[in-house]
């Protein structure tokens, strides 16, 4: 006779740019031992495939390519597959600016969470009137661990580049050599340039304000949490 198995649910949730519902499952026991094993490696980039495969078995529906998501539509997935797994709460221990030996216990519910588009942001990046790009947002895949951080900034922009245009004409990216990509970036002003960087830092992002108090001064503080690596 066949042991039973346990029904696993499943839920829903929307992807946040693309407003696809889709339906997904809690990570199971044979998830967990793909990430404990990555963590073992002390492999950044071995914990980044965990992730991604993960996620990857977690999606019900089919025809989701997790690799193509955007970074905050992978993070904010990736929060509501952690949440049915382990607890839709994460429990915070906030430090007081006015004295960081004080800790202040924060219940995040993750429910909460969610990603911001900032209204001025557009894919569009203009250097000139006429002159200019469009981009694409980064993947988990964009983020290499094995990079130079003095060098990822531009490896992350080539990436990001979808299409290049000037005046009436436009150039796709898949159909310029990396060699002329290379050498169009390197001849970029570093006014092009710091609006590249401008528009990474403004991309949209999952941004979540926390309020809490000092209890020994009385004083109030803010704590902007953003990205993945801020809620855990």
């Amino acid at each position: 006779m066949a042991i039973p198995k346990i029904v696993t649910p499943t839920y829903e949730c929307i992807i946040p740019s693309t407003k696809q519902k889709i339906q997904y499952r809690p990570f199971l026991v044979k998830e967990e031992k793909v990430m404990l094993v990555a963590l073992e490696s002390d492999d950044d980039n071995a914990i980044q495939e965990a992730v991604i495969q993960i996620i990857s078995n977690c999606i019900v529906t089919p025809g989701v390519k997790v690799n193509a998501l955007s970074i905050f539509d992978f993070e904010y997935l990736f929060l509501q597959v952690r949440s049915k797994s382990v607890g839709e709460v994460v429990n915070l221990k906030l430090k007081c600016p006015d004295d960081e030996k004080v800790l202040v216990d924060h219940a995040l519910h993750i429910d909460e969470l969610e990603v911001k588009f900032p209204e001025e942001h557009k894919l569009e990046i203009p250097f000139t009137k006429d002159y200019g790009v469009i981009m694409k947002y980064p993947t988990i895949k964009s983020f290499r661990k094995d990079v130079n951080p003095a060098v990822m900034s531009f490896e992350l922009f080539k990436d990001c580049i979808q299409t290049i245009y000037k005046g009436d004409e436009t150039y796709d990216k898949g159909n310029i050599e990396a060699k002329e990509l290379d050498e169009w970036i390197d001849t970029l002003t570093p006014e092009y340039y710091n609006k590249v960087l401008a528009w990474f830092k403004t991309m949209p992002k999952i941004e979540h304000v926390v309020d809490y108090k000092n209890p020994k001064s009385g004083k109030e503080f803010k704590l902007r949490l953003q990205g993945i690596k801020d809620f855990f």
